[in-house]
């Protein structure tokens, strides 16, 4: 188990002086990064071996999101490995140790050359995983949707990674900017679940598309018309 420290401060905080939900998703990128270096799996072990880390889905549950100023501690562990695929927990917590949020997330390891999954990374290293009853179920697929292109957003330099794609963040305020401000005085996210479905590079544009399936708002993102993610957000009325 690996944690971290933060302040709610006014570089993460949005209108509604919560902790903006891309912030949230910096955070676990934040933690996971310093846990895989901690345990010896980073940079000289990835990186400099001609390899990246990947992120291919997220599920994350919010019972109550963080406020300005207050004080978490984001927590995260490895789950059991699955053959290529790396599952990673997080939670977040208050100063009094409530769980505010729960999330999971599944990775790959990525051949920088050929983009090509690397089925054994680490030779015969291995992490051993923690398990907690309470921890948030793996991500499932995404519902499928016809695409009916709402909003069109183009990847810029700072939208990248330094991977040189477009960072795992950055999808999530892609997702959030479907909607103004006057939305979310009225509603907040409860669940979220993305997959990952292809890089986004610099310059390319993205074709965003939602439909409500019940109380489930489904978003795709497309680029020259191939699936690069899709989300289902569950909203609670304020």
């Amino acid at each position: 188990m690996f944690s971290r420290k933060y302040t709610v401060d006014t570089t993460h905080t949005d209108a509604n002086f919560n902790l903006k939900i891309s912030s949230l998703f910096y955070m676990f990128q934040d933690v996971a990064t310093a846990h895989v270096e901690e345990l010896g799996l980073g940079k000289d072990k990835v990186i400099d071996k001609g390899m990246y880390w990947v992120i291919t889905r997220y599920s994350v549950s919010i019972n109550k999101l963080p406020k300005y100023l207050e004080n978490i501690v984001v927590k995260t562990y490895p789950g059991n490995d699955m053959k290529f695929i790396f599952p990673r927990y997080f939670k977040v917590e208050n100063e009094s140790g409530e769980v505010l949020i729960t999330a999971s997330s599944t990775w790959v390891i990525l051949n920088k050359l050929t983009h090509k999954i690397v089925l054994h990374p680490f030779n015969n290293f291995h992490v051993s995983p923690v398990y907690l009853i309470d921890e948030e179920p793996l991500p499932g697929k995404v519902a499928f949707i016809e695409p009916n292109n709402v909003m069109e957003r183009r990847v810029r330099f700072t939208d990248l990674d330094l991977n040189c794609h477009l960072n795992n963040t950055k999808y999530i305020d892609y997702i959030i900017d479907m909607h103004d401000l006057d939305f979310y005085c009225k509603k907040e996210i409860k669940h979220l679940t993305i997959n990952f479905d292809r890089e986004i590079k610099m310059d390319e544009k993205v074709m965003l598309s939602e439909q409500y399936l019940n109380d489930t708002e489904i978003v795709i993102g497309q680029v020259n018309g191939e699936n690069a993610f899709s989300a289902e957000v569950l909203y609670k009325n304020l």
